[in-house]
C-alpha cells in the first residue's frame, strides 16, 4: 500500500476523495479504470487484491432457512427449486443432498421490518433465485410464481417443469 501510494500519488488521492465523497453522498461512484488494470485489448485484469467493503444489507436470520428446508423434507415433497424443479441431490449425488436456496418471495425492502413466516419463503436453485433479483429497466425483482409464468411463456410448446404447478 506504501508503495502504490508513493508510486501512484496523484491515482491514490483521487481515488481517496472518490471514496470519501461517495461516502458522503450515500452513493458510491466508479473510479476511473487505471491504466495498468487491464491490456491494451481489455483481455486481461488485475484480479486478487484485497479490498475492505462496507455496506448496509437487511438482518435475515439464519434458523428461518434451517426451518424452511426442515418444513419441505418432513412434508415427503422433494428439496427442489419451486420454479423449475431443479433437485440438488439428484444431479450432485451426496453433496447436494440437503441444499437449496432459500428466497423471500416479497423482498425485504419492500415489506421492511417484520416478522417473517416459513409460508413468505420459497425454496429456489441458485439460477431461478438469481432471476428473481435480476433487475431490468421498470423491473427491480419478481416473484417465483412470475418468474415460473415467464418461463411457461418462453418455452411454450417445450415440456418444462416450470409447467408444473408448483407446491
Amino acid at each position: 500500500m506504501i508503495a502504490a501510494l508513493t508510486e501512484r500519488e496523484a491515482e491514490m488521492l483521487q481515488a481517496a476523495q472518490t471514496l470519501r465523497g461517495g461516502i458522503d453522498s450515500g452513493e458510491l461512484h466508479l473510479i476511473p479504470q487505471q491504466p495498468d488494470e487491464t491490456d491494451d485489448t481489455g483481455s486481461t485484469g488485475v484480479e486478487g487484491r484485497l479490498l475492505r467493503r462496507w455496506a448496509l444489507f437487511r438482518e435475515r436470520d439464519p434458523k428461518l432457512r434451517k426451518l424452511k428446508i426442515q418444513k419441505v423434507q418432513r412434508s415427503g415433497r422433494p428439496l427442489q427449486c419451486e420454479v423449475c424443479s431443479f433437485n440438488f441431490a439428484d444431479t450432485y449425488g451426496s453433496l447436494g443432498e440437503d441444499y437449496i436456496e432459500v428466497h423471500h418471495v416479497t423482498p425485504l425492502h419492500i415489506s421492511g421490518t417484520r416478522e417473517t413466516k416459513l409460508d413468505d419463503l420459497a425454496c429456489l436453485c441458485a439460477n431461478c433465485h438469481r432471476m428473481c433479483h435480476r433487475s431490468r429497466s421498470g423491473e427491480s425483482w419478481r416473484t417465483p410464481e412470475a418468474l415460473r409464468a415467464m418461463i411457461r411463456r418462453s418455452t411454450p410448446d417445450t415440456p418444462h417443469a416450470a409447467s408444473a404447478s408448483a407446491s
